[in-house]
């Protein structure tokens, strides 16, 4: 009987490093489905874990270095330090030639570390083995998709997923991955479609929402005015709370000359969250010139009481008055919000038209002047992106309601 002395080490360790890996499971899913697959080809390889006549080779345990590889590249993978797994488990994978599992995870840590020619080259060879079972060959087709994604030949990725939807209708994790492939490449009604099959898509109505209203966005764009309308419909009826879709009726309202239903979709959106005024009153802009000023003026005479003690709402009153000319009463309130050391980026705009206007009305000698050129100074020190993404902390400079980090839908608010 072959002794097992030789392999106690191994049989000791095996539990510790299952037990770490069920620790960090939730943090690294990634890392823990590799390690899964090492696992499981080692349980293959190693001698007593296995049937003395299974009749497998049991050569690859000979070399006295590949358990240390084994155990060495886990390790690095734990660590994060991605280049020295890969060099450890090519030495398994040399050895071993016949695992299609771990050449598997080889090009997944390939792919990881941003060889992606070397990631794409190992998933193909997988695929020319013969006899190659369902579920290898499967995984090897998602691994290549992934790979296309991450290298950018997001057509390839698109048809690769696409293939594998068509021969597994039920694959969610290709169906996501599709997805989310169809919103970068901004293919809206495809996005749709797509997201309406999943089985859980439940009460995500503000995502189907937000879909809706790229189609419309699209549509108009396009000149489709009768189907750009019927889908900003849907999209409010579906959530009435997308901000998205009030915001973009209103500018479909005004291509169309209906000023003042324009102007209640965009009041709509004001009410649900103040804090996006910036992305009404911008707005305005686009407004007849006869008759912009007048409607600003009513705007903010209409909810100043109510909310003029906010922040961002001071703020964008603050910029109406500098083109009003009230320069006094702009000044005290861009002191205030100053005084908040909030970091608004928006401050440093307005204080450069502000200091303008005073300079050339009553000279750099007007004590307002100084006061703002020294409470700038020494209360504006840094300035923070405008908008943060609540999910994953991702400072963004324009808003999106969708998060490019993270790819959430309304995650972005106004910090």
């Amino acid at each position: 009987m072959r002794s097992l002395q030789p392999y106690l080490p191994a049989a000791v360790m095996l539990p510790a490093f299952l037990i770490l890996l069920v620790v960090l499971a939730w943090k690294r899913r990634v890392i823990s489905n590799f390690c899964r697959r090492i696992f499981q080809n080692l349980r293959q390889t190693l001698p007593f874990a296995r049937s003395a006549n299974d009749g497998t080779d049991s050569a690859v345990i000979e070399d006295p270095g590949l358990l240390k590889s084994y155990f060495k590249g886990l390790s690095y993978v734990l660590a994060n330090e991605t280049d020295k797994a890969v060099a450890e488990f090519v030495k398994v994978a040399s050895v071993n030639t016949t695992t299609a599992e771990i050449y598997l995870a080889l090009g997944q840590l390939f792919r990881n570390s941003g060889e992606l020619e070397r990631a794409i080259r190992v998933h193909r060879d997988i695929l020319l083995r013969p006899n190659l079972p369902d579920e290898i060959r499967r995984q090897t087709f998602f691994e290549i998709g992934l790979d296309y994604k991450k290298a950018g030949f997001l057509d390839r990725a698109l048809r690769t997923f696409e293939e594998i939807l068509d021969r597994e209708p039920k694959n969610q994790a290709a169906r996501r991955e599709l997805l989310s492939l169809y919103i970068s490449l901004r293919e809206w009604e495809k996005a749709l479609d797509l997201y309406l099959g999943f089985p859980d898509k439940r009460d995500e109505t503000n995502i189907v929402a937000h879909l809706h209203t790229e189609v419309a966005k699209a549509a108009a764009a396009a000149g489709d005015r009768k189907k750009a309308l019927k889908f900003f419909r849907q999209a409010m009826e579906l959530d009435e709370g997308c901000i998205d879709a009030w915001l973009h009726y209103g500018d479909f309202l005004l291509e169309e000359k209906k000023i003042d239903k324009a102007l209640k979709a965009w009041d709509r959106a004001f009410s649900l969250n103040p804090g996006f005024i910036a992305l009404v009153t911008g707005r305005f802009t686009n407004l007849p010139k006869e008759r912009r000023d007048q409607i600003e003026a009513d705007f903010f005479a209409r909810h100043l009481e109510k909310h003029g003690g906010r922040r961002k709402f001071s703020l964008a009153y603050t910029a109406f008055l500098i083109k009003r000319g009230k320069l006094k009463e702009a000044g005290e309130r861009l002191k205030r919000v100053m005084a908040e050391k909030s970091g608004d980026a928006e401050v440093f705009s307005l204080v450069r038209d502000l200091l303008e206007k005073i300079r050339m009305e009553t000279g750099e000698g007007d004590p307002l002047y100084k006061e703002l050129v020294y409470d700038f100074f020494s209360t504006q020190l840094r300035f923070e992106k405008p908008y943060l993404c609540r999910r994953c902390g991702y400072q963004l400079e324009r808003m999106s309601w969708r998060c490019p980090r993270c790819t959430s839908w309304d995650t972005v608010a106004i910090r």
